[in-house]
């Protein structure tokens, strides 16, 4: 099927199986129009996209840089710097972000008493 194309769905076909989540078949128990879609979701186009650019971004930043921090005295390739400093945002971002879910968790379990 092309993107955007529907198929009226029959106890015949195998492959496109009824929708039947609210019990009575979607349009009056008669069977009901459902939409399939094939090929890569927008989601992973996007992300793919992303991934496309980041390594662009990465392999005109070849060049070495010097760099002190702590005990880091040395020459590194800027692309390995920004991975690294990418990770730890990345990193931070998800602990900030699970921090908040569990205190949120503990606020609503709070109110339900």
């Amino acid at each position: 099927m092309h993107d955007g194309e529907r198929k009226r769905q029959t106890a015949e076909d195998p492959v496109h199986q009824r929708d039947d989540m609210d019990g009575g078949g979607g349009n009056g128990g008669s069977g009901g129009w459902v939409e399939r879609r094939e090929g890569p979701s927008t989601k992973l186009i996007v992300a793919g996209v992303l991934v496309l650019l980041l390594v662009v971004f990465l392999l005109q930043n070849a060049e070495t840089t010097k760099i002190r921090f702590l005990f880091l005295d040395g020459t590194y390739p800027l692309w390995s710097l920004l991975v690294v400093g990418a990770a730890l945002g990345f990193a931070a971002g998800w602990l900030v972000s699970a921090a908040r879910g569990r205190r949120r968790l503990q606020r609503r379990a709070q109110d339900d008493r």
